[in-house]
């Protein structure tokens, strides 16, 4: 499909930074603390269809694929998760291989778009070794990453573990003086393996140490003097699905975000901690090859906090679902849902005019149509409405291919 290829491609092209600066009153940690629909929009609402999601693991590394999911979480706000793998054999050994993420989820601080470019080598009949690039155009924020991965199945199985080393050029590039004491290095996984009775094994994620890096000079670097942070995420999950249109999946996601800040001018330092746990399954069903039932639930865990600059301690559970009725068509289907999450959220301050609890029940209802241009490619366009808010819900496409 070389006409993909030409509008798939400028997203290459993308690339991010990062800069510093003394926190003012509009702190961008906790600016979805109040959201009482933070989490229902993300993960109910606006999520990936399981048989989606399985058709992604399934074929991560044997095609490439693009999948688009936007969506309305605010009247000024869009939610926007990009994935984008190239996978293409170059000849019988060598394969390019690039991937492009960018992580819209609100509630996660460290959304950063990510760009990985570089080669595939095979080295025996099952398995390969990787070097891939992050071209950033600031260039101290380019990143290595290098691994190998065990194959089977077509490549639809698989064992991939890796190094990541991040911002590898960071002390002589960077214009702010900045010395790294602690090289961020992480250990990158993604993993699909068969189980008994069709069911399959999925984890990936990323752990790492983190980086530090101290600004001693002040000329160069007038508001920070130290800067530390980590971000880890894990996920397990395992998945079955049958030609009749059934499947399960049942999944755990971790994600676990530090960032230390030390300033000039005092008052400012922080030390900022965001744990989060989503412990969900999902089932889909075809019913009479005309009525197709998907059910799904989350339970949602989030600890946040700071030390030093806007102390205070956050604790957030969710308990989340979703019910989705669509009726079938060869080609497309007609989805109706009721979506709901029921917050407990808790905010503590020194200052106890700062402190609050928020626990209002929420719920969505939605309609919406989905197209399958081919086996490849589908479309899911949706609207919803606000009931317990009593509001506009806001629209919805989601898109996925493999080409």
């Amino acid at each position: 499909m070389p006409f993909v290829r030409l509008w798939v491609l400028p997203i290459l092209l993308l690339a991010t930074s990062a800069t510093a600066q003394v926190p003012g009153a509009d702190w961008e940690f906790d600016d979805p603390y109040r959201d009482q629909m933070l989490y229902l929009h993300a993960l109910v609402n606006y999520s990936y269809d399981l048989k989606w999601q399985f058709d992604w693991e399934r074929r991560q590394f044997a095609d490439s694929a693009l999948r688009v999911n936007t969506g309305s979480v605010r009247s000024t706000k869009l939610l926007t998760d990009i994935d984008l793998n190239i996978n293409e054999a170059l000849n019988d050994n060598w394969r390019f291989q690039a991937s492009f993420r960018r992580d819209g989820q609100q509630q996660r601080p460290d959304r950063e778009d990510k760009l990985m470019l570089g080669l595939e080598r095979s080295i025996f009949k099952s398995s390969a070794v990787y070097l891939t690039v992050n071209p950033e155009f600031n260039k101290e924020f380019i990143d290595v990453a290098a691994g190998y991965t065990f194959y089977r199945d077509d490549r639809q199985q698989y064992v991939r573990l890796g190094v990541l080393l991040e911002d590898v050029t960071y002390d002589t590039k960077n214009d702010l003086g900045g010395k790294t004491e602690q090289e961020q290095i992480a250990l990158q996984w993604a993993v699909r393996l068969a189980l008994a009775n069709d069911w399959f094994l999925y984890s990936e994620g990323g752990v790492g140490s983190g980086f530090e890096r101290v600004f001693q000079d002040a000329s160069l670097s007038p508001d920070v003097s130290r800067h530390k942070r980590r971000a880890n995420t894990a996920q397990l999950r395992v998945s079955r699905a049958r030609e009749d249109g059934t499947a399960w999946s049942a999944w755990v996601d971790w994600y676990d975000f530090n960032e230390v800040m030390q300033f000039r001018q005092p008052g400012f330092d922080y030390d900022y901690r965001n744990t989060q746990l989503n412990i969900a399954a999902e089932h889909t069903r075809v019913v009479r090859d005309r009525h197709r039932l998907r059910l799904l639930v989350h339970y949602v865990d989030q600890e946040a906090g700071s030390r030093g600059f806007n102390e205070h301690d956050y604790d957030r559970t969710d308990v989340l679902g979703g019910a989705f009725y669509e009726y079938l068509w060869p080609n497309s289907g007609a989805t109706l849902a009721y979506v709901f999450g029921q917050p407990d959220i808790a905010l503590r301050a020194p200052d106890p005019t700062a402190n609050y609890n928020l626990d209002d029940y929420r719920d969505k209802v939605s309609v919406g149509w989905r197209y399958n241009f081919s086996e490849d490619a589908q479309m899911h366009m949706s609207v919803s409405h606000e009931v317990s808010a009593r509001g506009f819900g806001g629209g919805a496409v989601r898109f996925q291919m493999f080409f």
